[in-house]
């Protein structure tokens, strides 16, 4: 072997991946270390992952511990990636997860295939690059949930202890991080059934077979990611609109979850803190309308955000600029959501369905997710949308704004 076919041999290539082609001509390999990194640190996850999958040079650069906290450090400064996620009925009921690039919009999606082939039946959450996923467990009168901490780009995975169940129970879970605690915690929210004994308070002695009575009970249970077991709360369970129309929280903001719940003829902003395991009503946008007919949260710019549930006309988004300060609500956006949206339109008409708020870009827009499965981005200075293609979905599908990490779900915990 001559010394130009030696060097061709240690040359790094991973062209198959349009986005690193520039970088064929290079002699990788005779770059100084902190280069590499700085170069590796500004690639699309997806190409890291296949230089990783495809080059045993590459498996090595990527394993390096210094490269994911730079990883990390640009991706939050940039535009968040897309998990998609959506039911593939009649053919299966069990959730397809998929991911993309901002800039891969129109170009297709990557199929997330869950850990140990197992069927995930729902998204829980994301945070820091981690997603949280539950499969069904089935058995008895009522139904529970296995759950998993999974990176999809890393492939590892940490599962959560199954939690006690209960008579004809019905649970929810929320998953995030606390900054002032530096723990991931997984919350589950459980209503159910229990069977009281009916003592005669003459006698002194209690009989079970006296009968019975059906009482409903509520738990709040945590799960801190490194430990081995669930633990109930000390605080007061939540309030018992938690038992209607159960789901999981819209919100992660300031290390707390968040839901939205009616109360009487308002809607209410709960929040439960990962921190200190107490629920919270958060301050509602001083906005009749708004919280009168319901709203969905999201987040922007990292501040809690609000947003109409029905067909009106502007269509309005609130901010909370100081968390949990009333008087910091503001009406950031107000706009038709309908106005150039062409392609909400079928034979019968305009498909009037209210948009779902998903991120801020960099750039200023806002993510709008229509129809679940039509894909727009607001310009609010030149009040335009645009439709942003996504190619290879063929049924309806939900979207969860994620920031792609190269930490390891244990590792992860570890910071």
């Amino acid at each position: 072997m001559d010394a130009e076919e030696g060097r061709e041999k240690k040359r790094i290539n991973f062209a198959d991946d349009p986005s690193n082609r520039a970088m064929v001509q290079t002699d990788l390999h005779l770059l100084p270390l902190d280069i590499l990194h700085e170069i590796l640190s500004r690639l699309p996850i997806t190409s890291l992952i296949h230089f990783k999958t495809t080059s045993h040079a590459g498996c090595n650069l990527i394993a390096d511990p210094r490269l994911p906290p730079m990883f990390r450090n640009r991706v939050s400064n940039s535009d968040p990636c897309l998990i998609l996620f959506n039911y593939n009925y009649p053919i299966s009921w069990a959730l397809q997860l998929y991911f993309v690039d901002r800039e891969g919009c129109g170009r297709g999606v990557r199929k997330i295939d869950p850990p140990q082939h197992s069927k995930v039946n729902n998204l829980v959450g994301s945070c820091n690059g981690l997603l949280c996923i539950s499969f069904p467990i089935i058995g008895g009168s009522s139904l529970s949930h296995s759950l998993l901490i999974y990176n999809p780009f890393v492939g590892e995975a940490v599962r959560v202890p199954i939690a006690n169940r209960f008579r004809n129970q019905r649970e929810v879970y929320g998953f995030g991080f606390h900054p002032r605690t530096g723990e991931f915690k997984v919350v589950r929210i459980v209503h159910y059934e229990k069977i009281m004994t009916v003592v005669d308070p003459e006698r002194d002695v209690e009989e079970v077979n006296e009968g019975f009575a059906t009482v409903n009970e509520s738990m709040v249970q945590v799960f801190t990611i490194g430990t081995t077991e669930w633990r109930k709360t000390r605080a007061p369970p939540p309030p018992p609109q938690f038992a209607v129309g159960l789901r999981k929280p819209e919100a992660l903001v300031e290390g707390s979850l968040h839901w939205m719940i009616p109360v009487g003829t308002i809607s209410s902003i709960i929040s439960f803190d990962l921190a200190d395991e107490v629920f919270e009503e958060i301050p509602h946008p001083p906005c009749q309308r708004l919280v009168s007919r319901g709203y969905s949260l999201s987040v922007l710019n990292g501040c809690l955000s609000a947003a109409g549930l029905v067909d009106t006309v502007p269509f309005d988004i609130w901010v909370m600029k100081q968390y949990h300060v009333k008087e910091s609500w503001v009406k950031q956006f107000s706009f038709d959501p309908y106005f150039g949206c062409e392609w909400l339109t079928n034979a019968s008409g305009l498909l009037r369905t209210f948009p779902k708020v998903i991120c801020a870009l960099k750039n200023g827009e806002i993510l709008l997710l229509y129809n679940i499965g039509s894909l727009v981005s607001y310009d609010p200075v030149e009040n335009r949308f645009k439709n942003l293609q996504i190619g290879g979905l063929s049924h309806p599908f939900h979207v969860l704004p994620f920031l792609p990490s190269l930490f390891s779900a244990q590792a992860t915990m570890n910071l």
